[in-house]
């Protein structure tokens, strides 16, 4: 089937953006629990769905939810994010204010513009363009704002899930976040492992007395150094495994520490399982003699990927060229996010949305908002594409 081409003009995307540009919605040690981010979700994500006519619903762990249309037919998720990276010493980060790109295009400055809030705002105006359309559709559109974006982790996306997932069978997910308009089908997963090594404390002044788990933690890193590392995919490279923090305890002047805290990232290719992985370094690291060493698991973001050829990417496809922009690029990402998720679960998930990953917690982050003009054509055509009842 194809759909006639939504148009929305900057001046319509400029107000659905700048609010969101202009509410923070930082990262902070409470990650998703945040009071500004849930503030953020109901005073201005929420309140943009209900001006349209829409009801919305909070789950348990903070998604704003919001489904248009009905019916039997599988349906199409829009999964986008509130949290953005820290504002840090970016001047001015949420005052929304409107540059000049280096192409001429008009663009507006924010925390987030380029990462969340461009396809935010894009996944707002489709929202707005399906309720007008909810009575011919087979089955739901649902927009789902998670209070996530930054934390790396699935929790939010498995509580969506879990309310949804067999009620509404969805046939296909599109995650919002800044891929330049790139289809973005596929990316390495991650799992996250704390290796624990045990000493003996003591008085730095008689290390003799003492077994100071520096040095088994000298021994840990480079046996991961020795891990072979199985898998090669032709976009995405190798699995990598990559030490990211050290702690050592107790946290004490003069003293010897008795534990120390290695944290690994290893990321996973699409097929990989994670608990290959993880087995592969307690192997490795059980032939270190000498020493108390326990592996524990620590949060899992599973890999995706959607074949180029398949269906869902064809539609994404033709809604690119009725808007002008056949051809679309083909990405992939080294970086997780919860595409992998709806993928380990069946259902065909790509990123996708208006805004330059190079530009992500850049000082000067921003967004064109034709670009956001263009997530908003593609997402609307994709899903009535999808959802629209045939015509007899």
């Amino acid at each position: 089937m194809t759909t006639a081409v939504q148009d929305f003009d900057e001046g319509t995307v400029e107000r659905v953006l700048r609010p969101l540009l202009e509410t923070p919605s930082e990262q902070t040690d409470l990650f998703e629990d945040d009071p500004q981010i849930r503030e953020f979700l109901r005073a201005v994500v929420a309140a943009q769905l209900e001006e349209l006519g829409l009801d919305t619903v909070t789950d348990g762990a903070g998604n704003v939810i919001c489904e248009i249309g009905g019916g039997d037919a599988p349906g199409l998720v829009l999964f986008c994010y509130a949290m953005t990276h820290p504002a840090g010493r970016m001047v001015d980060p949420f005052t929304a204010s409107r540059i000049v790109g280096a192409d001429g295009a008009t663009r507006l400055r924010g925390r987030g513009a380029s990462e969340q809030m461009g396809a935010l705002a894009a996944a707002v105006l489709t929202a707005g363009t399906l309720a007008e359309r909810a009575a011919d559709l087979a089955g739901p559109l649902v927009l789902c704002v998670s209070p996530a974006g930054e934390t790396g982790r699935h929790d939010t996306a498995r509580s969506f899930l879990a309310g949804y997932e067999e009620r509404i069978s969805p046939a296909a997910c599109i995650v919002g976040i800044g891929t330049d308009n790139a289809i973005c089908v596929a990316n390495k997963g991650r799992v996250d492992a704390t290796i624990k090594v045990a000493g003996l404390a003591g008085h730095s002044s008689m290390p003799w007395r003492t077994k100071n788990a520096i040095e088994g933690a000298h021994l840990v890193l480079r046996c991961l150094d020795g891990i072979a590392l199985a898998g090669d995919h032709p976009h995405l490279g190798r699995p990598t495994l990559t030490p990211t923090a050290v702690h050592s305890s107790p946290n004490a002047t003069h003293t010897v520490p008795d534990l120390v805290e290695v944290t690994v990232d290893r990321r996973l290719l699409p097929g990989d399982d994670p608990e290959v992985a993880l087995a592969d370094i307690r192997r490795a690291v059980e032939e270190i003699d000498g020493w108390d060493i326990d592996v524990e698991p620590g949060p899992l973001m599973y890999p995706s990927e959607v074949a180029p050829d398949s269906p869902f990417v064809d539609t994404l496809r033709t809604a690119f060229a009725a808007a002008g922009h056949p051809d679309p690029p083909l990405t992939y990402s080294h970086g997780c996010i919860d595409a992998g998720l709806f993928s380990s679960r069946g259902i065909p998930a790509v990123m996708l949305g208006a805004g330059e990953q190079e530009m992500w917690h850049t000082i000067d982050e921003s967004v064109a908002l034709d670009a956001v003009a263009l997530s908003a054509q593609v997402y609307t055509a994709v899903a009535l594409d999808l959802l629209t009842r045939p015509t007899s």
